[in-house]
């Protein structure tokens, strides 16, 4: 049985009123679309997992994936962000690209801030992470009427800010911190733009 403008009739075949094409005669047709389907995923997925870690490629940097007790959800203007269950402390990653960066650190953290109210800067101070400049901020203030505490930590490449943040209300915060420490401690800068994926699988 013949259908115009969709296939030959030798690749069709009607069986208990239903049309279906003839699957051995394309096989090798879809074999081919599947593997040059699978090739374009691989070229364009630049956010992948592996051993542990989320990798950018074309931003440059990898940072480890908080598990145990930690649950990935989307925040609007993260990049990453992670809920403690229980508790609700709240771990994120944000990455603003806008060409080159000469605002000073200290002032990139305070724009982080911008939203927080009656803050209270408790400890401020520059640190490294993995070979790159960044300054840390512990602070209190409220959000959204609620009394929270701050870990911050802010750094920048010649294109990219990054801000690696930590929310808990006061009397939790010290409960997650270590964790929210080695997911800061863990980001690293790592060459942009390279077209090798690691085999591992897509978060984004």
């Amino acid at each position: 049985m013949a259908i115009r403008g969709y296939a030959s009739p030798e690749s069709v075949y009607v069986e208990r009123g239903r049309i279906s094409l003839n699957a051995w005669r394309l096989e090798g047709i879809a074999t081919l679309v599947l593997l040059m389907l699978m090739l374009m995923l691989t070229a364009c997925a630049s956010n992948y997992v592996v051993d542990g870690f989320f990798v950018d490629g074309t931003r440059g940097f990898k940072i480890p994936i908080l598990r145990d007790g930690w649950r990935q959800f989307e925040l609007e203007g993260t990049d990453l962000a992670f809920r403690a269950e229980p508790g609700g402390q709240v771990a994120a990653l944000f990455v603003s690209c806008e060409g080159e960066q000469p605002i000073p650190l200290r002032i990139l953290s305070r724009r982080l801030f911008f939203g927080i109210g009656t803050k209270r800067i408790m400890a401020q101070g520059p640190i490294v992470l993995n070979g790159t400049e960044a300054i840390h901020t512990i602070l209190e203030g409220r959000l959204n009427n609620t009394e929270v505490m701050i870990s911050s930590y802010v750094a920048k490449d010649g294109d990219c800010a990054y801000d690696l943040v930590y929310v808990a209300p006061p009397e939790l915060f010290q409960d997650r911190l270590p964790e929210f420490e080695r997911f800061a401690m863990g980001w690293v800068l790592t060459e942009k733009g390279s077209g090798f994926q690691v085999p591992g699988s897509r978060l984004k």
